[in-house]
């Protein structure tokens, strides 16, 4: 895909850049996480003094990289379309807005509360109820409040892990800032996080917390399998 065609989606149909824009990120994310984790095994490797196992272990993580690069270069050319056509993600699902306002049948867009979904899942237009992270189940009431207490939860594990996130390139925005030792002006809706003595930025969409979220359990090394979501309505009908 060229950047033509970003530019013709983004005239056409241009609701669709920022989903693309969000599912490339996750999945740079994970491509990115692999790596690491390929780097482990470099070490081991070494370790043991399996060079040959090194070598191979080097030259498919220097692959991957190559292609998350190649992914990162794609997501600049969609913040450039974002930009000049003033794409607005939807952040709608973030908000504290009461969305029963906006729905003529509330009840009946009520999911099962008990049914587990996860961090893969596309969750525009899902309004969330709890988050279980390693066993623990914790209330929430949009997705706002799922990235905080998420960070809360993290923070009082390893407080100085959530503060190395502030210069770490790769957990902020290439234009937009997500971690700050100060409440900056650019920030939109950032919260303070008083365990680690930093501010998040919160002003996201669903599908951009999803993938933030998704960075900081890697960090932790929590496996995505044990982190669950849990919905209370699904407004996707609404929106067809």
């Amino acid at each position: 895909m060229d950047f033509k065609a970003f530019e013709f989606l983004g005239k056409e149909v241009p609701s669709s850049i920022s989903d693309i824009r969000e599912a490339m990120d996750l999945l740079a994310t994970s491509i990115d996480s692999a790596i690491d984790k390929v780097g482990e095994k470099v070490n081991t490797s070494f370790s043991n003094k399996d060079f040959k196992k090194v070598a191979e272990l080097s030259i498919n993580s220097q692959e991957l990289n190559a292609i998350s690069q190649k992914i990162q270069d794609y997501i600049s050319q969609l913040d450039l379309i974002i930009d000049e056509k003033n794409i607005e993600e939807d952040i709608k699902d973030n908000s504290n807005e009461d969305n029963e306002k906006e729905i003529p049948n509330y009840s009946e867009y009520l999911v099962d509360s008990e049914i587990e979904h996860n961090l893969y899942e596309d969750l525009t237009h899902k309004r969330p109820c709890a988050i279980k992270i390693e066993g623990n189940r914790i209330d929430i009431k949009d997705w706002k409040s799922a990235l905080l207490q998420t960070i809360n939860y993290l923070a009082k594990k390893d407080p100085s892990m959530v503060r190395s996130f502030v210069d770490n390139p790769k957990m902020n925005g290439k234009k937009r800032i997500y971690f700050s030792r100060v409440n900056l002006p650019t920030m939109i809706a950032a919260r303070e996080i008083k365990s680690a003595n930093i501010y998040v930025e919160t002003n996201l969409s669903a599908n951009g917390i999803r993938n933030l979220l998704v960075k900081i359990l890697n960090k932790y090394n929590i496996k995505l399998s044990d982190y669950k979501i849990y919905l209370k309505a699904d407004y996707s009908d609404l929106h067809q």
